[in-house]
């Protein structure tokens, strides 16, 4: 297992080989995520995006403990927010902005054989379609505003699919995701005399930032799985 890349900035340490993604945080941050390990509004540690094998024989463990697992042979510090996916982790979008004092950047595996486009028909589907993001914010938000950041952060991952001309196989129309993104909205928690951003929608710096940010980061990921499809 070959690392690609390991990266430490400012007690940040993001990890990437063949098999996951990582990030382990200085402390534990308050984070609002769908993921499968430790998804809703709560605290996190570190954070695992895990590549699985999707011809994989049955039975199959609960992706929940699989998860943590993982977690623990990598010696993440828990608690873990955990994704799955089957897509390549050459996949990997990143990218970093900051405006007016305010820093973000973004993680983005996506596999694209599960377009779907919101409102599809309800189907099983077994491939290796899935887009999932992180986004880490180096500002403190309060909770009302990471719900806007998880807002702005979907929203800008449709444009990217818009804009690459992506359908839905089922519909036929411009594909808004694929059946089964996570995404995550990272942030550290409240210190010093200022408060936690209230806002963070179009109107705001720091909405732009998370705009601009994720749809890099989406464009990027997009292009790699477009490539790899044309050879």
């Amino acid at each position: 297992m070959s690392l690609l890349k390991q990266d430490n900035q400012g007690g940040i340490r993001f990890a990437h080989n063949t098999t996951h993604i990582a990030l382990t945080l200085p402390e534990p941050w308050p984070v609002l995520s769908s993921a499968v390990l430790n998804g809703g509004f709560t605290s996190t540690h570190s954070l695992l995006n895990l590549r699985v094998d999707q011809h994989a024989a049955p039975p199959w463990p609960p992706a929940e403990q699989s998860l943590q697992q993982q977690a623990e042979q990598l010696i993440l510090p828990a608690p873990c927010c955990g994704m799955m996916t089957a897509a390549s982790m050459q996949s990997l979008g990143y990218s970093s902005l900051s405006l007016q004092q305010l820093r973000a950047e973004c993680w983005v595996t996506a596999g694209l054989s599960n377009l779907r486009r919101s409102g599809d028909p309800a189907d099983a589907f077994n491939g290796a379609g899935t887009i999932n993001i992180w986004l880490l914010l180096h500002f403190a938000l309060t909770p009302a505003a990471m719900a806007e950041a998880l807002i702005q952060l979907t929203e800008a991952k449709v444009t990217a699919i818009r804009d690459a001309g992506l359908l839905s196989p089922l519909s036929s129309l411009p594909a808004s995701g694929t059946g089964t993104d996570s995404h995550a909205v990272i942030c550290p928690p409240h210190s010093g005399a200022e408060g936690p951003l209230a806002f963070c929608g179009k109107h705001t710096t720091a909405g732009e930032l998370i705009g601009r940010v994720v749809l890099d980061a989406c464009e990027q990921s997009i292009g790699h799985c477009l490539r790899a499809a044309n050879g």
